[in-house]
């Protein structure tokens, strides 16, 4: 295994803690004619088999690039359409929908299989779509662009989501914040209110003949295979963001033959204890991390000790919840009161971790929340949980499909009892987020009932396939340690560590790991660009001297 470092690295999925009001966690996230057709499988492993695919086309797009960017490429857009049931051929079946970019040397719906391996990219979550502006300009000659000289790229949805048919979603679920604190419920009435719109989102899917247990990793393993063989291509270049690169795993595992190479950005192992007891792990880790960080700097030293005020913000609640209230500036006739509890302070940490300016900006977000006691707890935290509230009232679905977000996580490693978890020796701050992470998530499995997947996808996969790991060092849901062990089993691997990268460096657009990757999809095998990691500048901690200067600074006409 080659990896490429700058110091030390730090050794996927939803985020927010447990709290019922306002609604956290997912909730809170959610507020992103076939030509050529192949139609076996390449490979099939112990997954289940790719039944044949058609693809329908679409107009107008899905999606355009943005006014400001020219990615000179034909786009062509459609539906992959697939059995619900792989093995069940003839029965009901699912559209995922596509966009694809055509290769220079080419337009895309002509000679596919003369061409080089297309690049397929797959989004995180488990329920985000890449299928976005955003991403189409990821594809600017410095960054991506030069994939297009001779690939076809395609950015493929999974089953269920955003552009998908049917999309597993639930219009209510993103507005339960709102709702439970406009009507004033507590933290029981909220939960009951969360279980009655579940039910009644899982129960109208059902009736329209969605059947839950498919949406899992394996068969949506499958769906790739057989949108790749109905859009004409033998082998493809696969990309997975987050939640992607573990499907990418089980592609690997379970149809090797049609991979010419992987991408892995953010990853996590198939092999993890659970979705929530790693994670509340890893929050860890990245809080020793970051500690060390702050340490080596000597004015960060000097201004911070960060699990000191971590631990001093979570003993702020041991007198119960700090009462709160915001007035929507638009209408001061709306004011909201609500209650501010521990689990709120752990998921602002936690959102803080997932970003470079949050997490360079966190000791000083912490001393300013802990210095006034309560009262500044209150006072700082309350306009932000204010400003989410407001923002929950007219959410709209689609940036994350729960159900089918709900109906993944549920399937592999779920959390069945809160008791089942396992923190020994964890912070308190990761035992109040674990804790409330998984209160939720036990209540979400138990909405979507689906069936858990065998042991046998549990296994790390072990394969040849030249594979690409990227990995920020300030990651906190899938720190490098977890790429670390992903690699273990694969020999051909590179492992590239950005030591000022959060979680996935493309979704961060980090022009380093985007040319990083442009090259190795070019020739796997080949030399990559790694000096430009080394060159990178680490981001300095914002400091209180930094927002005395800002606040003096005349301001600019």
């Amino acid at each position: 295994m080659k990896q490429a470092h700058e110091g030390k690295p730090s050794g996927d999925g939803p985020t927010g803690a447990g709290r019922a009001r306002p609604a956290a966690g997912l909730a809170r996230t959610i507020r992103v004619v076939s030509k050529g057709m192949l139609a076996l499988a390449m490979s099939c492993g112990p997954g289940v088999a790719s039944a044949a695919a058609s693809v329908e086309p679409v107009l107008p797009c899905f999606v355009t690039p943005a006014p400001d960017v020219s990615i000179d490429a034909k786009i062509d857009c459609g539906y992959v359409v697939v059995p619900q049931n792989p093995d069940v051929p003839n029965g009901p079946t699912v559209k995922l929908a596509f966009v694809r970019l055509g290769a220079r040397s080419g337009p895309p719906d002509a000679a596919a299989q003369a061409r080089a391996a297309p690049l397929f990219m797959l989004a995180g979550g488990p329920g985000s779509s890449l299928i976005d502006a955003s991403t189409l300009g990821l594809f600017r000659p410095e960054f991506l662009g030069p994939v297009l000289d001779q690939r076809d790229v395609v950015i493929l949805d999974q089953r269920g989501t955003r552009h998908a048919r049917p999309v597993l979603d639930c219009d209510e679920f993103p507005k339960l914040g709102w709702t439970s604190t406009s009507r004033g419920l507590g933290q029981a009435q909220t939960e009951a209110l969360e279980r009655e719109v579940l039910e009644r989102c899982v129960g109208a899917l059902r009736r329209q003949g969605v059947d839950l247990s498919t949406y899992n990793s394996v068969v949506m393993a499958a769906d790739l295979n057989a949108a790749r063989a109905a859009l004409g291509y033998p082998h493809i270049v696969y990309y997975g963001a987050s939640y992607g690169s573990q499907l990418g795993q089980h592609v690997m595992r379970d149809f090797p033959g049609m991979l010419e190479s992987v991408i892995l950005d953010g990853a996590n192992s198939l092999s993890r204890k659970s979705w929530i007891e790693d994670r509340a792990l890893d929050v860890d880790y990245s809080i020793r991390h970051l500690s060390a960080l702050c340490s080596a700097d000597a004015r960060c030293h000097a201004a911070f000790d960060i699990p000191a005020l971590i631990e001093r913000g979570l003993k702020l609640f041991d007198e119960g919840p700090i009462a709160a209230s915001f007035t929507d500036p638009a209408d001061p006739a709306t004011t909201l009161k609500f209650d501010i509890r521990q689990s709120d302070f752990a998921g602002l940490i936690y959102q803080m971790q997932g970003y470079k300016v949050g997490v360079m900006a966190l000791p000083l977000t912490l001393k300013t929340l802990v210095d006034g006691g309560r009262a500044s707890m209150g006072a700082q935290l309350g306009p932000i949980m204010g400003a989410a509230l407001l923002a929950a009232r007219n959410a709209s679905p689609g940036a994350l499909a729960a159900i089918m977000h709900m109906a993944v996580v549920c399937s592999d490693d779920p959390v069945r009892s809160v008791d089942e978890l396992v923190l020994d020796g964890a912070s308190r701050y990761a035992t109040v987020l674990g804790t409330g992470m998984a209160r939720e998530y036990v209540r979400y499995c138990s909405s979507v009932a689906v069936p858990s997947l065998p042991d046998s996808t549990d296994v790390n996969v072990a394969s040849t396939i030249p594979t690409l790991i990227l990995s920020g060092g300030l990651d906190a849901q899938t720190p490098t340690f977890r790429s670390e062990i992903v690699a273990r089993t694969l020999p051909n691997v590179r492992l590239v560590v950005f030591p000022a990268g959060t979680h996935v460096q493309m979704g961060a657009v980090n022009l380093c790991a985007g040319q990083i990757m442009a090259a190795f999809v070019r020739d796997p095998k080949g030399g990559l660009p790694l000096e430009c990691v080394s060159e990178s500048r680490f981001p300095g901690f914002v400091l209180p001297e930094d927002v005395t200067k800002a606040d003096a600074a005349p301001a600019s006409r």
